[in-house]
């Protein structure tokens, strides 16, 4: 391992000219325009920015772009800072995708800075707006930080950016004197220039490691017990590159793309585990001997496991799973992959139980957080049970948990993390009642055409009496309760019934008990639904709202009780 001082300029030199590359597997740039005005005013102020982690990947054939000579360092961690750095000098790193994006982004993220603040007090950074663009005490970061010296003709680089900063500073003192009467103002806003253009002289530390890249999960997992931001899956999955080329561009990355674009956004590590798991029967990397990546097993172990999530990413869309935003645990998932993989040609195979079992293991929170060797543990046993009912009744014993739902569960409070898995459950169990939204009358996960949403569906959650209503009457406990909330289309929730008391939107938009039914809403306050106004204001009158909360806290646990059950024993 080797660490060195690198300028901000000679690390965005280094991505323009390919020294540094990304892999191709890596996001693309997801900075907002003040990310980078943050990233700029800490690099002024001299405030730590954090160290650049870099692989000397000498043998890794898979870069973003991929063509011509190949780079030799790899940036692991830094590849957002390393484009805004890029972005702040104006140039264009090797890996950005043509000329026209660029000077797209240019545009957008064109951070700047206020010469002469209020009070004279620090440079304030911000980000360009009609007003600012015609302020000349405003300019923009980059066209100081982009001089650089045409020729060296007559005198040295730095003589030839102090010149260009001199034109600079005289022609924003005129500016500013024309349009304010301000003057002798050169000396002050030529010495802020020069401290902005120290930017690109500010050193950063860079970190890196040449070794082999079987090595290389262990360096990157030790380092990340210091706070390096690496994860392991990732390295693996460019150790996958190296050996299968090709592969993630032609069908990695299509794949994952497509599975993002129906609200199933998985990270390297569900992928990697994925196929260790079904190919191997093992979940921790460590164990994972590095010719299992070679060609010979590779594309069967891919094919396996891609097939298998697929198949359980449609199966679960048929329960009401229809992203994986839904989900208390994305690491529950690999478990129930495997399982699939495994036993999905078995006779006694039934996806309605490994279902339920894996509802149960998000109930209990068995593979949150870092849950590797937990779900190591589950993966043996479901490569190793003679059967599928073996499997799963191992997999059972495992939960400590019960697995009955108890009616008080339901006075939660919905917005807290602890509610995740009874918020899935509850809006399951409208699913499959085929509940509706109020005022469309579009079933939840479907469009206005009648068709299953296929690109990520997003439960509006809605407070059946508002939070206006409830403010000054109720603890914001009982208001948020999981008995106070449904599931509504978003437009409904926000601009049909927003701060109106349920007695009014019911009759306003005609909404008929049985569609209150199926939203498990109690029979006393459904029935009214089709009767007298005056009964319905009555029966939904704020007075009766813990009788409502007691009543609909207990139908949505015996509901739920029963369609779990159901999973279970079909």
């Amino acid at each position: 391992m080797a660490f060195e001082q690198l300028t901000v300029q000679e690390i965005a030199a280094q991505a323009v000219s390919k020294r540094m590359d990304i892999p191709e597997f890596q996001r693309d740039f997801v900075w907002s325009p003040q990310d980078v005005a943050l990233l700029a005013e800490s690099l002024y102020r001299d405030y730590p920015v954090g160290s650049f982690l870099l692989w000397d990947s000498s043998d890794y054939q898979e870069t973003k772009t991929a063509q011509g000579s190949q780079a030799s360092l790899w940036i692991v961690d830094g590849q957002q800072r390393t484009t805004a750095l890029c972005l702040l000098l104006g140039r264009k790193p090797y890996w950005w995708r043509d000329s026209e994006a660029w000077n797209k982004a240019l545009e957008r993220y064109d951070v700047v800075v206020n010469l002469l603040p209020e009070n004279d007090g620090q440079l304030v950074f911000g980000l360009p707006n009609p007003i600012r663009r015609q302020d000349p005490r405003w300019i923009s970061l980059r066209r100081v930080l982009s001089i650089e010296a045409k020729s060296q003709e007559d005198g040295s680089k730095e003589d030839k950016i102090g010149e260009a900063l001199t034109e600079l500073a005289q022609e924003i003192a005129q500016s500013i004197e024309q349009q304010t009467g301000q003057a002798n103002l050169f000396g002050k806003i030529h010495a802020r220039l020069q401290r902005l253009s120290k930017i690109r002289e500010r050193q950063i530390l860079v970190i890196k490691v040449q070794h082999e890249v079987e090595d290389v999960a262990e360096i990157f997992s030790r380092l990340n017990q210091a706070g390096t931001r690496v994860k392991e899956a990732d390295v693996i999955l460019a150790l996958a590159a190296v050996r299968n080329p090709g592969w993630v561009r032609e069908k990695y990355l299509p794949y994952r793309t497509a599975l993002e674009e129906r609200g199933w956004d998985l990270d390297a590590g569900i992928f990697i585990r994925t196929m260790t798991a079904i190919g191997l029967g093992r979940a921790r990397l460590k164990e994972v001997p590095s010719d299992f990546w070679n060609p010979e097993s590779f594309e069967k172990v891919w094919k396996e496991a891609s097939d298998a999530i697929s198949t359980v990413i449609r199966r679960l869309a048929q329960y009401g799973v229809l992203s994986g935003d839904l989900l208390p645990s994305m690491n529950s998932l690999i478990p129930l992959f495997a399982l699939h993989g495994r036993w999905k040609q078995h006779q006694s195979y039934r996806f309605s139980k490994a279902l339920w079992w894996f509802l149960m293991a998000n109930r209990a929170g068995r593979y949150s957080g870092s849950a590797i060797a937990t779900l190591n543990e589950d993966v043996q046993v479901i490569s190793t049970a003679s059967s599928f009912a073996e499997a799963t009744r191992k997999l059972i014993d495992r939960l400590e948990v019960d697995f009955t739902i108890d009616e008080v569960e339901f006075l939660n409070r919905y917005d807290r993390v602890g509610s995740r898995f009874l918020r899935l459950i509850m809006f399951l169990v409208l699913y499959n009642n085929t509940a509706v939204d109020w005022v469309d009358g579009t079933r939840l996960g479907y469009d206005n055409t009648g068709s299953a949403v296929t690109s990520g569906y997003q439960p509006q959650w809605h407070h059946i009496y508002p939070r206006s209503l409830l403010h000054h009457r109720r603890q914001d406990d009982e208001i948020h309760s999981l008995a106070n909330i449904t599931v509504l289309n978003e437009r409904t929730n926000v601009n049909k019934l927003s701060g109106k008391p349920p007695w009014q939107y019911i009759q306003q938009f005609s909404i008929r008990a049985d569609v209150l039914r199926r939203h498990c809403i109690p029979e006393l306050f459904a029935q009214v639904a089709d009767g007298d106004f005056h009964d319905l204001q009555a029966a939904w009158a704020v007075e009766r709202f813990d009788d409502f909360l007691l009543s609909r806290a207990e139908l949505l646990a015996k509901e739920a009780n029963i369609w779990l059950s159901s999973l279970r024993e079909d």
